[in-house]
Parts: structure tokens; sequence; C-alpha cells
């Protein structure tokens, strides 16, 4: 007689690390570990570890995982950009002061995304973390409170 197989549990990532959400993004936006809350996830600054050295979360999670913290990063840069056009505008109106537009704009679109990389790299894992759930093999086992293979329930 042939065994059923019983689909696995899909089970969130904050369920299975034992975080809120807003955690893990804080976290992210901290340049920390978002599983975990560990530092000295870069090794320079523009270069990080593969993995956390705390929980051992594998940071690049499929290939190419690093083009949506591209999009995290262009957002938030632009995003300021804007918020300081307004404000400069607002500040000096009816005046238009565009030198000091020019000088605060290309400031922010030369320097922002350099300073913003490590957090958006962070950040962007905790996103995906909280799209798709830990896999086996990417977390330290002891980091995990609710594993849907070792908490599978047994028997009929």
């Amino acid at each position: 007689m042939e065994q059923r197989r019983v689909p696995r549990k899909v089970i969130p990532f904050p369920v299975q690390v034992g975080e809120r959400p807003t955690v893990i993004l804080l976290r992210g936006l901290a340049a920390r570990c978002p599983a975990c809350g560990a530092r000295h996830i870069f090794e320079q600054v523009f270069r990080m570890k593969d993995r956390c050295p705390r929980c051992s979360l594998k940071f690049e999670r499929v290939e190419g995982h690093w083009i949506g913290s591209l999009g995290v990063n262009t957002t938030v840069v632009f995003g300021a950009m804007l918020l300081a056009l307004m404000g400069i505008t607002f500040a000096v109106y009816p005046d238009a002061n565009v030198p000091l537009m020019l000088v605060v704009e290309i400031s922010l679109a030369l320097l922002g995304p350099l300073l913003f990389f490590p957090s958006s790299r962070m950040l962007w894992t905790a996103i995906d973390l909280l799209m798709r759930p830990l896999a086996p093999g990417e977390i330290d086992p002891r980091f995990v409170k609710v594993d849907p293979y070792r908490d599978r329930p047994t028997g009929p």
C-alpha cells in the first residue's frame, strides 16, 4: 500500500523565529541580521559576509537575490530627493533658490545610494524573509522556534 504524502504546512518567518514583522523590518533597516539582530554583517562598507556570524542565516537565498535591494535603495533615495525638493520649495516660496536645490539634489543623488547601501541589503533580506519562509539549511536550527519539518504532527 502506497503511503500518502502530506504536504508541508507553510509557517511564516515571524512565527518560525518568534519575532514580530516590525522588529524584523527594523533590524533590516538598521543593517542588522533580520533573524537574530546580530551586528558586524559587513566585512567592509560594500562587502558583506555570506552568512550571519551568530545565527548563520544565509543572506543570498536565491540567485539574483540582491536585485531587490537595488530597487529598495533606488526607491528610498528618490523619495528622499522628492522630500528635499518639496521642503526647499516650501521653505523659500515664492523665491526659487535653484542653486541650493541643485546642490542638495545632486548631493543626495550621489551620496544617498552609497550611504543607504548596507541598510538596503539587509532591509531587502528582511522583506524577502517575510515573503518566503526559511528553507532547511538557511539558518542554525537553534534559532528556529517553530520548524515545519521538526514540529510536524505525527500519527493519523
